[in-house]
């Protein structure tokens, strides 16, 4: 994740195009003429080895180095062998970005096994260019008067950047957009991807302010799953964020088979995605549906919706979409009823949704729709046209889009048919308002907005209170992954599997084992029968190992043995089984247990696994050893919190059953939450575990107990998203002799950092935020707590109160910092009666240290000439200061770590 010379590609003062002529059809050749028309005003030149003198009357070279002036961009679209040679020479002479169109790279491998698409690589790294493509159509920038790409059409400028990786979609959605009258902020494809990827080009369009909303296709991940996420979510904490994600994945692209115990992995992907705040559409249609709405819905209130149509048949189409897709149908208040009736036929039902009937005039239309608009309870309103004899539908058109200029409220439009009806949706394109073909369509494009914000509300949630993980045996949980490993074993016996959950007090049931068919005998004499036996053996110690056949796990059962000779038959026939099956697999001996029937039991699946992109994921759904299971299971990210484990709960099946057989739901989910919460732990502190299979979880009256577990290792694998950095943690003590305790802020420390905030002095927030400020809300508390700690750092000193009733916040200090990690910017406060006691210069300290540590480059902050406090600690912990004319206020740097290339210089300087 870098945005270092990307603006060179985006908005390049000079461009150079490599294989560019005049012959018919030559790549090359069309980016240059894109250029032209498009109206680029920067400087042009073309490289071709037949040394033309112009090509389209643009200066043409046989070599890069007979240029006499510096190329902020190159566009390749030479022959592919050509290629990395080429890349090569563009770093000689200090070229830093180049975008390549020519195609084919990936599948062209050598002799030595290497494609040209590494061999570019290679090529590229030492001088550090920043390469988009290979296999990409280019790039469209219209407010910089820039179409470097081979479409066919150019676009029209707009406030949507869409990425994607599909050239030929990209060209397909450019000329749907120009027939629509929509336009773009930027338009680009990554093609394979070689260098430049989703999270740099994200982060970079995320700063961009044409761009209010980002629309991305991918086919699969290109760079980092960490950065991705990253990215993600911090440009849809700003922008609206849609993707389209098709499944198409080749043999020889696909590395590692798919997460064990997961049905697909669209799953995975969806549940990043919604963790990053992004919202997912599923075909190119939506695609398309999507970025109309994108680009001419007003901002989104609310997601009531009212539905005014000709005729029930329509709207009862988009009511019964509506409630699939989980929206809301807004309920009117008696105010709008009673105005409606006098405007309505005397049939009408008094409710939403609201049918005007056949004979419905335009101006029934225009007076319905000024109504709703006007009513507190309505968000969002509907327009649906049945084509009719009886009222023109160009009329109502016009009669309607009149209705929709005067209000603020988002106005969307269903004009059904097609020989009468394109008429009458060209005049809503051409006055900008969101139309569709049909109520279901209209309604998707709505519930887009409406998954949005639900997204966003879910990733802002305050979690419920942090829950501390017992970790005095931590280390021995550690010990028996490293002990199984030195033996050579990819699992843990089911013994040292049970004393792990025991570990992170995940209650287990009392299980003995023994070697022999006798001793089997012997331990089921331990307890009051009825007994359970399972055989042991290397398959059935792996998670997630369902066979085609569902019925072979349970062949590794056998339950309900009342007797020593059910118990010994019993024996017989698992070790033979086990024997056919694993031939040339060891036997583990034998797990015997007292059966915990009666219970009225319900059997949950959770564990943990790890897909090939995003690494650790947490599963959670209903139990059994069939496998149907995995059509249940619901799948989230680590590391979890108390409101992420619900969430994933109740979109379960598992969860509806429970609600459905439990006298104490409520109760079951506080427990099942808190076994996620120790799966969630032991992924993020047990890096080489492979995964985890509970199967199943019983929970009843009696609370939650796991009857069997299978636990597989691995190498290590980092987490998708950046788990609480608790070891930055610790404890100071202040002048005054109060003991402190430093640690990064979490989510939860939002209830505090209100209290917090409210007990600061006017004076205070004026010298903090410059300006006398209201209390912040909730969303803004949100994003003081809740931060990516890949990208920002908040340190906050707390101290327990006084009167014993809990811990407050004594002060924050926070480093925000770019994509690059070449500045860092701070901010500090600390409560007025603790000044003077030294808790200033700590928190400075502690966040200089820790950016210094993690290689940022520059620390600068601001503050008001006023503040002479702050002035003070920065001199003294050695801060350059200087005073700001322009902007009356003085700024405050320091140098944390040299530059050490030239990039990092240049950056610096600007």
């Amino acid at each position: 994740m870098s945005t270092r010379y990307l603006k060179r590609l985006f908005n390049p003062r000079s461009i150079v195009i490599i294989g560019a002529s005049e012959r018919l059809n030559n790549m090359g050749g069309v980016v240059l003429q894109n250029l032209q028309e498009g109206g680029y005003k920067g400087q042009l030149a073309v490289v071709h080895p037949d040394g033309h003198g112009e090509v389209f009357g643009v200066p043409a070279f046989t070599e890069v180095s007979a240029l006499d002036w510096v190329v902020d961009l190159a566009i390749i679209c030479s022959p592919p062998a050509t290629v990395p040679g080429m890349v090569e020479v563009l770093g000689q002479q200090g070229v830093k970005a180049a975008m390549i169109l020519t195609g084919g790279l990936s599948r062209d491998v050598g002799a030595d096994g290497k494609s040209q698409r590494d061999a570019i690589r290679e090529a590229a790294e030492p001088y550090g260019i920043r390469i988009l493509g290979p296999d990409c159509m280019g790039m469209l920038a219209p407010w910089q008067s820039i179409n470097a790409s081979y479409s066919h059409l150019n676009i029209q400028k707009g406030k949507v950047s869409y990425i994607g990786q599909s050239g030929l979609l990209g060209t397909a959605m450019i000329d749907w957009a120009n027939g629509q009258g929509i336009g773009f902020s930027h338009f680009l494809t990554l093609g394979d991807g070689v260098d430049v990827d989703l999270a740099s080009i994200i982060d970079y369009l995320a700063q961009d302010p044409h761009t209010q909303a980002i629309l991305l296709q991918m086919d699969h991940l290109i760079g980092s799953s960490r950065d991705f996420i990253s990215a993600l979510r911090a440009a849809s904490r700003n922008k609206l964020v849609l993707v389209l994600k098709s499944n198409m994945v080749f043999a020889e692209d696909r590395l590692q088979a798919p997460a064990p115990g997961i049905a697909h992995e669209d799953l995975v992907y969806n549940a990043a995605l919604s963790r990053a705040g992004a919202v997912r559409v599923d075909t190119s249609d939506q695609l398309f549906n999507a970025l109309e709405t994108l680009s001419r819905m007003k901002t989104m209130r609310g997601e009531r919706l009212a539905i005014v149509c000709n005729g029930m048949g329509p709207s009862a189409l988009a009511v019964d979409r509506l409630r699939k897709r989980g929206g809301r149908l807004a309920d009117l208040t008696p105010a709008t009823v009673t105005a409606l009736q006098e405007v309505l036929p005397g049939s009408w039902s008094g409710r939403n949704p609201i049918d005007l009937s056949a004979e419905a005039t335009p101006e029934c239309f225009a007076r319905a729709v000024q109504l709703l608009t006007k009513d507190d309870q309505v968000d969002v309103v509907l327009v649906v046209h049945a084509p009719t004899r009886l009222a023109s539908g160009a009329d109502t058109a016009e009669a309607v889009i009149a209705v929709a200029k005067k209000t603020v409220r988002n106005v969307l439009t269903c004009w059904m048919g097609r020989s009468t009806a394109i008429d009458c949706r060209n005049l809503f394109n051409d006055a900008g308002m969101t139309t569709f073909i049909t109520p279901e369509e209209a309604v998707d494009a709505f519930m887009y907005m409406v998954d949005f914000h639900r997204n966003q509300s879910a990733m802002k949630q305050t979690p419920l209170p942090y829950i501390t993980q017992n970790r005095e045996n931590h280390i021995r949980a550690k010990h028996l992954l490293e002990v199984a490993s030195a033996k050579g074993r990819s699992f843990l016996r089911h013994s040292e599997a049970c004393e792990l959950l025991d570990q992170y007090n995940i209650p287990v049931v009392k299980s003995w084992y023994a070697d022999d068919i006798e001793e089997a005998v012997q331990a089921s004499q331990q307890f009051d029968r009825p007994a359970a036996i399972k055989v042991l053996h290397d398959q059935n110690a792996q998670p997630y190992c369902y066979d085609e056949k569902s019925q072979q796990r349970w062949q590794d059962l056998a339950l309900d043995l009342e007797n020593e000779q059910e118990v010994r038959q019993a024996a017989v026939r698992l070790a033979y089984r086990a024997r056919e099956r694993c031939p040339e697999t060891g036997a583990l001996g034998f797990c015997v247990q007292p059966m915990q029937r009666g219970k009225q039991s319900i059997l949950i699946n959770l564990g943990i696994s790890r897909d090939p992109v995003f690494g650790p994921v947490i599963i959670f759904g209903v139990g059994g050893y069939t496998v149907d299971v995995i059509a249940d299971r619901r799948v989230m990210l680590p590391p979890l919190n108390l409101s992420l484990a619900r969430q994933l709960i109740c979109q379960s099946r598992a969860w509806q059953v429970l609600q459905e057989n439990s006298h104490r739901p409520h109760s079951d989910l506080e427990q099942l939450c808190e076994v996620l919460l120790s799966l969630s732990q032991m992924a993020v502190e047990l890096p080489h575990l492979q995964a985890v299979e509970i199967n199943p979880l019983m929970i009843n009256k009696q609370g939650v107990l796991a009857v069997d577990v299978s636990v597989s290792l691995g190498e290590p694998a980092p987490l998708a998203i950046s788990p609480y950095p608790k070891h930055l943690r610790e404890e100071v003590s202040l002048k005054g002799g109060r003991t402190v305790e430093i640690r990064p802020i979490r989510g939860e420390d939002e209830p505090n950092h209100l209290m917090f905030y409210n007990s600061l002095s006017a004076e205070s927030i004026r010298l903090r935020y410059f300006y006398n400020r209201g209390v912040p809300d909730h969303l803004e508390l949100a994003n003081w707590t809740q931060i990516d700690y890949d990208r920002e750092m908040a340190f906050i000193a707390t101290a327990w109160k006084a009167d014993g009733s809990g811990w407050e916040t004594l002060g924050v200090v926070r480093a925000v910092t770019d994509a690059d990690n070449v500045r860092a910017e701070f901010s500090v406060v600390i409560r007025d009666e603790l000044q003077g006691e030294g808790l200033g210069r700590i928190l400075m300290q502690k966040v200089i240290d820790y950016c210094r540590s993690r290689g940022t480059l520059l620390l600068m902050g601001s503050t008001l000439v006023s503040n002479k406090g702050m002035q003070g600690l920065a001199r003294h912990l050695g801060f350059n200061n200087r005073y700001n004319m322009d902007e009356d206020a003085i700024e405050m740097e320091m140098l944390l770590n040299e530059p050490e290339q030239d990039w990092q210089k240049q950056r610096l300087k600007h």
